[in-house]
């Protein structure tokens, strides 16, 4: 029972973090997101799994956009778990502004109560548990992100390692098995984060090899069915990814070196903190801004005090590990990596192995608390542990305040000219204007989020790859409507045009509607609104 309301307390109080640290989000959930494009981007994800298991589950990878390409969900995470868990609520017609907005909220929340699990296992106490959430929820690497909803589901990393910390302490099959299905949930949620536990699964078994290795190899049956169980749930998902990565090519290691940490990272402040956040107008960079806060750094080297040595030392090295992998190309255990696993090549930012890194620090903070609290209590100073945590949370609160989640308002996808398109018949849709290159989505994510109303392919699209055909294509739609851009949409089997009126400047709007009606191939068939404004439809004949 007193487990039971300790975990009720800490849900309620992860929960009270999340709105305060992300607000004023909490109080726009039907109508705005993260000013980002990647939230349209995972409303479409979502949306689309949803749409795809209702009605051609075998095709669910095939997303609508970038036609005709195939896998086009694989050109990015899938974002699987989520969609699965948002079935539901798009079954009951929910916005999907709210889907997204509760399943982020909700992502952040999970994770803290996945580490008050953990750490309450660890040090055996819930107060040095709540420590440990409280870091782990808060850290600024979730600021940094919170355009990306897959990045904030971390729920999986804390509960993985709390049941391979059972398996080991246990010797038992059952949870080292249970380690495999963690891992796979894990993957399923964010594929980055996947291989990254699946790293750190390797890292604590084998430091606890070193310090235990009596203990350890009792639980190696267990983890190694595991490892079995993921693979096997993996392998499917995985081979997808591989067909993908094979026809798109590896990420380019100039951009995997744009993405890779530095050490001094760490001192730098995603720009919403309050407190630290000039650091980042200073020596920021996107993704990059990796400063995990100082008060945890003083409570996790605190933990070298703590009784539980061999919990201390398996952390430290997790997070030494952490940060160095997370340095990617300007350090040098990833890049063995690379050369060791060849599909790695496919992860472009190393430096989101911060998340791990944070899981570390927020345990060894736990520590760290719990052997303050232990010297304090020893000297019969009661009301001076709870001053401790009293203080701590205050201070937590002050360092990890923000200034405000940058939000903007996001339409419901739809309007007349969609409704229109999907009483048309079936047939491929291209929507203007297109970006002039991949460095510059320009309107496709809105094109990809608003296509949720009709669902017809498009040739528009936005997602981490990009197929060479659309690369190709985007040069060619640079002087649409001439012979070439034509007979390149007729190859794709184009239908319909669709020309965004609000998404150009008049003048410009005006100078193609002109040269589009010279053609005879491209039928009008009339002005409708888009869910910003007036929009054209028409028709390419073949």
């Amino acid at each position: 029972m007193k487990s039971q309301l300790e975990l009720i307390v800490a849900t309620t109080f992860v929960v009270a973090l999340t709105i305060f640290m992300t607000w004023p989000q909490a109080v726009h959930m039907t109508t705005r997101v993260a000013s980002h494009q990647d939230p349209e981007f995972s409303m479409w994800r979502l949306a689309w799994i949803h749409h795809a298991l209702l009605t051609d589950p075998v095709h669910l990878f095939d997303g609508n956009i970038f036609h005709p390409y195939p896998r086009a969900l694989t050109f990015s995470d899938t974002t699987l778990l989520e969609g699965i868990v948002a079935l539901p609520l798009f079954a009951a017609r929910v916005s999907p502004i709210l889907i997204y907005n509760i399943l982020m909220l909700g992502g952040i929340a999970a994770s803290g109560v996945g580490m008050f699990v953990l750490a309450r296992y660890l040090t055996g106490a819930g107060m040095p548990a709540i420590v440990a959430a409280t870091i782990f929820t808060m850290a600024p690497y979730r600021i940094e992100h919170f355009m990306h909803l897959e990045l904030q589901w971390t729920m999986w990393i804390p509960l993985t390692l709390w049941m391979l910390h059972r398996a080991i302490d246990e010797g038992s099959f059952r949870f080292g098995a249970l380690v495999g299905v963690l891992l796979w949930l894990q993957t399923l949620s964010a594929v980055y984060y996947g291989v990254f536990l699946a790293i750190a699964v390797v890292v604590i078994v084998g430091v606890s090899l070193a310090i235990d290795s009596r203990q350890t190899l009792r639980a190696l049956p267990g983890l190694l069915a595991g490892a079995i169980v993921f693979g096997a749930l993996t392998l499917p998902y995985a081979w997808l990814y591989l067909r993908s990565a094979e026809a798109l090519g590896p990420r380019d290691f100039g951009e995997i070196t744009n993405y890779s940490a530095r050490l001094s990272s760490y001192l730098v402040s995603p720009s919403q903190n309050w407190l630290w956040g000039w650091t980042a107008k200073r020596w920021g960079s996107p993704e990059l801004n990796l400063f995990p806060g100082s008060l945890a750094v003083v409570l996790a080297c605190a933990a070298t005090m703590s009784r539980r040595r061999k919990v201390a030392i398996l952390y430290a090295a997790l997070a030494l590990a952490s940060v160095e992998l997370s340095l990617g190309l300007h350090g040098w255990l990833y890049g063995w990596l690379l050369a060791a696993v060849p599909g790695l090549r496919g992860l472009r930012s190393p430096s989101r192995f911060s998340i791990v890194a944070c899981s570390a620090l927020a345990i060894l903070a736990g520590l760290g608390v719990q052997a303050i609290h232990d010297r304090l209590t020893a000297r019969n100073a009661r009301l001076s542990g709870a001053v401790l945590y009293a203080a701590l949370l205050l201070g937590f609160a002050i360092e990890y305040r923000n200034t405000g989640m940058v939000l903007m308002d996001v339409p419901e996808p739809g309007g007349p000219i969609y409704q229109v398109l999907r009483s048309a018949g079936p047939g491929a849709v291209v929507e203007l204007p297109m970006p002039k290159d991949e460095a510059f989505a320009g309107h496709d994510p809105d094109f990809e989020y608003w296509s949720i109303s009709h669902w017809h392919p498009i040739l528009n699209g936005y997602s981490g790859y990009y197929p060479p055909q659309y690369l190709d294509t985007l040069k060619m739609m640079q002087t649409f409507p001439d012979d070439r851009s034509i007979k390149q949409l007729k190859e794709l089997n184009i239908r319909y045009v669709i020309v965004h009126r609000a998404s150009y400047k008049p003048a410009d709007v005006v100078a193609l509607l002109v040269r589009i009606g010279f053609r005879t191939d491209l039928r009008w068939s009339g002005q409708y609104r888009d869910p910003e404004g007036p929009a054209e439809l028409f028709l390419l004949e073949p």
